[in-house]
């Protein structure tokens, strides 16, 4: 017997950030009369950019124009058309207002969290939610909960802050950074030890060092190292994300969803072309070194990654473009202190490292990554999903890891034989990309064992194949691309997935999603090293998904007005201004023609 209430919607949205706020304004458009709710733990919309996460200096690694949805241009910093910066405040503010003018803020339950999503025998989904006996049944499921939303903290810290009457500092994540600033910045918190190797750990790092406090920056020894990081402007002419915009940039970096026409052919299956791809790289490698200092003999060096060629190609720890002038020159401060170690224990201000060694601290900042975001579904709605098994953070080895993964398959037999594709897909890279098939050494080379691949089984990175192959058209995924556009990628992957729930597209069948998916998971592995095996990662790679998506909508993804531009001049948001548009005039000329009302 239920002890709550149950609420009936048509569709739920897990999530209140781009993607969140985008599906919910496109499911009212193709459905205006539909019962759309969008639940979301915070108490403002935003997600990573909601309102108490903010804090000063947070600005986004893109420049003006490229970070906002393809018909709302986001306005300048300050009224400044000149300042090219993309603040916290300025995205929140942003969000904000476009849910505001577009009637979204009334479909949004703030403070709610979901602590399960279970299917039910009529095909509807269930949602559980925290401190509360009510659920909430939906019969269409959006999950936009992104991957910043659940914290990860190491194990000696989840232990010392379950402690009743805690003996030691003040522990906290990197994402409640915006809510400890104030407590941060009192004078008797001198010392703070920073922890892990994110680009959120170059944030707190600089922020903290420019409120006047003495850092320790501690990096574990047996991760992936520090990130490479990209000027904001190469040589101080060509600003990074620009260039890493143009169709130029979609054959310098290999990318299985663009492997046809004669630049491909050049760049890619030519040894000269691959020659010009390897120095373009260099290229760049050298100029963010020399950016950032590595070589300037003192302890910046040991942020240099641990690739030492073409490591702004490989990401194999990720990349970050830096935004700030001074970031740097803050960071070469004398009140910075980097350690390679670990830390085993905290107690009191004193911080026990592994190594033996010790120091004192005021408050620790953990930047250690991010937990289970897929956690309202148990083990076997993930691997009927295809999200893959949450694990904690790196601390299975293979055996585990493939013990786990055993025990999920043995309670359910799959639709697709995965291992068969995989194989396929991993020796169709290697042919169409041979430019990834020679990667890189590095120190922990079992950290790139494909068995260690966390594998998304979603088809365009949103649609569950197994869900699909049998006719559930109930369920999308959003969100599971890691680009340097993420605006317009949510509003274009928002258009084909709701379409997909709404059957108003034909998808191929099980076969060719399942080699779609293979291939992905395939290329994003030896593409971007541990990143494509941990997450969807396609950093320069937004453009061949947008092709690939207007070509399942009909259309054209082509929208310069001459050749040399399409090659050449960046792609911005509102270059596609009007695509949903486009694609509601083609369908109602073609229900026209098949004689629809």
């Amino acid at each position: 017997m239920e002890s709550g209430n149950i609420e009936q919607v048509d569709a739920a949205i897990i999530g209140a950030g781009w993607y969140g706020l985008v599906a919910c304004r496109t499911y009212l458009r193709l459905r205006p009369d539909a019962n759309v709710l969008i639940i979301d733990s915070d108490n403002t919309v935003g997600g990573v950019w909601s309102k108490d996460r903010l804090y000063p200096n947070l600005v986004a690694q893109v420049r003006l124009g490229l970070f906002n949805y393809s018909d709302t241009p986001m306005p300048p910093n300050g009224g400044n058309p000149k300042d090219p910066r993309v603040t916290g405040e300025m995205i929140h503010n942003y969000m904000h207002k476009y849910a505001q003018d577009h009637d979204l803020l009334r479909h949004i339950r703030f403070n709610t969290f979901v602590t399960s999503a279970e299917q039910r025998a009529s095909g509807r989904w269930r949602l559980s939610l925290k401190d509360s006996d009510d659920v909430i049944e939906a019969e269409k499921l959006l999950v936009a909960t992104g991957v910043t939303s659940i914290p990860y903290l190491p194990p000696f810290a989840e232990s010392l802050l379950e402690e009743e009457e805690p003996s030691t500092i003040p522990i906290i994540h990197s994402r409640d950074l915006g809510m400890a600033f104030e407590a941060l910045g009192d004078e008797a918190v001198r010392k703070v030890v920073v922890v892990g190797a994110a680009k959120s750990a170059y944030d707190a790092v600089y922020l903290l060092l420019s409120m006047g406090k003495e850092v320790t920056w501690i990096i574990r020894s047996d991760g992936a190292g520090p990130l490479a990081i990209l000027p904001f402007k190469i040589l101080g002419l060509v600003n990074a994300i620009s260039v890493a915009s143009t169709r130029l940039m979609t054959h310098l970096s290999p990318s299985i969803l663009n492997t046809h026409g004669p630049l491909y052919w050049f760049f890619q299956r030519t040894a000269a072309g691959r020659w010009c791809v390897g120095r373009f790289w260099d290229f760049l490698d050298f100029v963010s070194g020399v950016h950032a200092g590595y070589r300037d003999g003192d302890h910046v060096e040991m942020l240099k990654p641990e690739i030492n060629r073409q490591s702004v190609f490989w990401a194999h720890s990720g990349l970050g473009v830096v935004t700030l002038p001074d970031f740097w020159s803050t960071l070469h401060s004398k009140n910075l202190h980097i350690v390679r170690d670990e830390i085993q224990t905290i107690r009191g201000r004193s911080v026990s490292l592994k190594s033996g060694s010790s120091l004192e601290a005021d408050y620790a900042v953990m930047c250690t990554g991010w937990g289970d975001h897929f956690g309202m579904f148990d083990a076997e709605h993930k691997a009927v999903i295809g999200l893959p098994a949450y694990t904690g953070k790196d601390l299975y080895s293979v055996p585990e890891l493939l013990a786990v993964q055993a025990k999920v398959q043995a309670q359910r037999a799959e639709v697709v034989d995965w291992a068969s594709y995989d194989a396929a897909a991993d020796r169709a890279v290697s042919e169409k990309l041979p430019f990834l098939a020679r990667q890189p050494r590095v120190h922990r080379a079992d950290l790139l064992d494909p068995r260690r691949q966390k594998k998304w089984r979603l088809y365009r990175r949103a649609i569950p194949v197994e869900l699909a192959a049998r006719g559930d058209r109930s369920l999308a995924i959003l969100g599971q691309v890691h680009t340097v556009q993420t605006p317009l990628v949510s509003e274009v992957q928002s258009l084909w997935a709701i379409l997909y729930l709404l059957g108003e597209i034909d998808l191929p069948d099980v076969p060719a999603m399942a080699a779609e998916v293979a291939l992905w998971n395939a290329w994003t592995r030896m593409r971007y090293l541990n990143q494509g095996q941990k997450f969807p990662y396609s950093l320069y790679d937004f453009l061949p998904y947008i092709d690939s998506i207007f070509a399942d909508l009909g259309l054209d993804s082509r929208r310069k007005s001459n050749p040399i531009a399409e090659i050449l001049s960046p792609y911005e948001p509102t270059d596609f201004n009007g695509f949903v548009d486009e694609y509601l005039r083609k369908r109602k000329a073609k229900s026209g023609e098949d004689g629809k009302v």
